[in-house]
């Protein structure tokens, strides 16, 4: 977090083997992604640990594919790895969207969960069933903004279909419904082979836009049209990612802490963040924190943990990004893995700090050798 003095630094450090609470719950990486093929079977990696290594994760799967699922482990003491894997059938007639929700929760002894125990941490692994012919489905995202700033959008279009399509997106502000188009942006016109998904980055113009409530409207056409709304605020609806733990030591799991501050004049809750870690574009795991709920303008902190197991001493780019009241906020960061700190290393801190303290006493030590002396010789001045 924010840098501390070399003093606070020296405390840190002699006190740092302590560092690991109780009381955490984690999995990792949080999502997996997999177009339906007949019989498909393939295998999927996840970890899940208990910040206190005594106690046990229990690991459990649901969804509507769950039975044709297995895993690997379902119980284990503070951390392990585990398979899922997954033999499908050979048709699925719903197309769209099937979910695998992967979970894992405190627990005391296999198939006995903790009572009173924090909420169950979830990955999933979605699989993608297509549409027969031309079909097509849009998520759309635009950030809430303070005003006289550029408003980011996200529009995310997936080929569902069997059949290639060539889309003609575009994107449109308005004040209230509909009644008055403020802002049109058309996007680049491309094609989509099935089973690919393309991400479109757009910035609006929206600096002279006063603060209110909008709505923004993107319209994808390939043939058929899809629209999607998401209504978005210019003022100060936000909850501002602040501060966060940048340096990490390699090998263990960190805490990662980040500072978020509620800028709006009302409660909101349900805060909650999901980290993805990447190498030069390259996705490397990610975790989600638990939620946390906040008061108007207040500063609290949500903590997940990251394993660096396999990392190297680096730098990397963190994505983090919070969930609250079906708005986001996202934040590009670097972090940096450090070299673990041995055994060496902390009997050098110790040594230091019994030198600082053994110097301190010298010093008094001597001070008071020399008022003695003063005091000896007055005493003796008066005897002469």
């Amino acid at each position: 977090m924010k840098r501390i003095t070399i003093l606070k630094l020296i405390i840190f450090i002699s006190l740092s083997t302590n560092i690991i609470s109780a009381g955490g719950v984690g999995i990792t990486p949080v999502h997996y992604k997999e177009f339906f093929e007949p019989g498909l079977q393939k295998s999927f990696e996840f970890q899940s640990f208990n910040t206190d290594p005594t106690k046990g994760v229990q690991v459990y799967i649901k969804g509507d594919l769950a039975n044709y699922t297995n895993l690997s482990e379902t119980y284990f003491i503070g951390s392990g790895k585990f398979i899922v894997t997954i033999k499908l059938p050979q048709k699925i007639d719903k197309p769209g969207t099937h979910q695998i929700i992967v979970g894992a929760i405190e627990a005391k002894e296999n198939g006995k969960t903790t009572i009173g125990g924090i909420a169950a941490i979830q990955g999933r692994i979605d699989i993608l069933v297509p549409y027969p012919g031309k079909y097509a489905e849009a998520t759309f995202e635009i950030n809430n903004i303070n005003e006289g700033e550029e408003a980011n959008c996200k529009l995310e279009i997936q080929n569902l279909g069997t059949e290639e399509i060539s889309i003609n997106p575009k994107i449109e502000i308005y004040k209230e419904n509909k009644s008055n188009n403020l802002l049109t942006k058309i996007l680049n016109r491309t094609t989509l082979e099935p089973k690919h998904t393309t991400t479109l980055i757009e910035i609006l113009k929206t600096q002279n836009l006063p603060p209110g409530e909008y709505q923004a409207t993107a319209t994808v056409n390939y043939g058929p049209i899809i629209e999607t709304n998401k209504t978005f605020r210019i003022g100060e609806f936000l909850v501002e990612i602040t501060d966060y733990d940048y340096l990490f030591e390699k090998g263990k799991i960190n805490k990662f802490n980040i500072e978020i501050k509620n800028k709006w004049n009302s409660k909101i809750n349900e805060i909650f963040a999901e980290v993805s870690i990447t190498d030069n574009g390259k996705f490397i795991t990610g975790f989600k924190t638990v939620s946390t709920n906040t008061a108007p303008w207040e500063i609290k902190n949500l903590t997940g943990y990251l394993d660096t197991t396999n990392f190297e001493t680096k730098r990397y780019i963190a994505n983090i990004m919070l969930s609250y009241d079906n708005e986001t906020t996202s934040k590009l960061v670097a972090i940096y893995i450090k070299k673990p700190v041995g055994k060496i290393n902390y009997l050098l801190y110790i040594t230091i700090i019994t030198g600082i303290t053994v110097g301190i006493i010298l010093i008094y030590l001597l001070k008071k050798i020399r008022q003695l002396k003063k005091l000896a010789k007055k005493r003796n001045g008066k005897r002469n």
